[in-house]
């Protein structure tokens, strides 16, 4: 073989092992919604996704890590979750996510009524769960910065509102994430005010919950959950069918109940 064609066949393979490698680096979540399907990537430069989960699973939760108010301990089932709802005696759904995650904004968006119906009628009870892994793909601790000021904002009693806003103004660029002053901005939108805000917003300052963030990472990691939106029920990963929609949801979660 000519000494041309061999530089051919090895750029050739350097491409085939370059677009293998970019299809190891994306998640790809199919949401499909009236018959029209929504492709939302993630791509995970760089292997930071390994290496994130790698870095939590050498760390430990910190037990005495400060929590807010009404969310889940250390050594409790569901561990640093936040129940959107109680609901005892029903099935309950977790739901895995990173606030800069481009595909939980995309959740939020389609399925985000649909949760709220779970909650609201208690069909299931339905526990965030809160992580920063993205963190891992770029500077600032954005994710674990939102996520303890969402935690500020439970304390406040505005833990959906406060979640929600944060999702409705997440950046157009992953990992831009968002300043000191936009998360404390989003407290007073989501209804916190007078005294309740003057201590919402000094939380936020102190970053009181940023090590109860990390908790969440970190069991994330423990309990191999690969990658968010992660959706579980009762223990059990969801079935790309079962998450296929939000009707297709409700009705997983419908027919777990009735096994209750």
């Amino acid at each position: 073989m000519g000494s041309s064609n061999k530089a051919r066949q090895r750029a050739a393979e350097a491409r085939a092992a370059e677009e293998s490698a970019q299809k190891r680096r994306q998640r790809i979540i199919n949401f499909s919604i009236g018959g029209v399907l929504v492709l939302v990537v993630l791509a995970i430069v760089g292997g930071a996704f390994l290496t994130s989960q790698s870095n939590q699973q050498a760390d430990k939760p910190n037990p005495d890590a400060a929590i807010p108010a009404g969310t889940i301990p250390t050594g409790q089932d569901y561990e640093y979750g936040v129940p959107k709802n109680e609901a005892s005696g029903k099935p309950v759904l977790e739901i895995w996510e990173d606030f800069q995650c481009p595909a939980c904004a995309q959740f939020e968006a389609i399925f985000g009524s649909t949760v709220s119906e779970i909650a609201e009628k208690d069909l299931a009870r339905v526990i965030w769960r809160s992580t920063s892994f993205l963190d891992a793909n770029f500077p600032g601790q954005n994710s674990q910065r939102a996520a303890a000021a969402w935690g500020c904002a439970v304390d406040a009693g505005k833990k959906t509102e406060y979640h929600d806003l944060v999702y409705a103004n997440q950046p157009a660029n992953e990992g831009d994430g968002w300043t000191q002053e936009q998360l404390i901005g989003f407290g007073d939108q989501a209804g916190i005010k007078g005294d309740d805000f003057t201590t919402f917003e000094q939380c936020v300052v102190d970053k009181t919950y940023m090590q109860w963030a990390a908790n969440g990472t970190i069991a994330m990691a423990e309990a191999g959950v690969g990658g968010t939106p992660g959706l579980f029920l009762d223990g059990e990963e969801l079935t790309d069918e079962q998450r296929s929609s939000p009707d297709a949801l409700l009705q997983a979660v419908q027919e777990a109940g009735k096994s209750e």
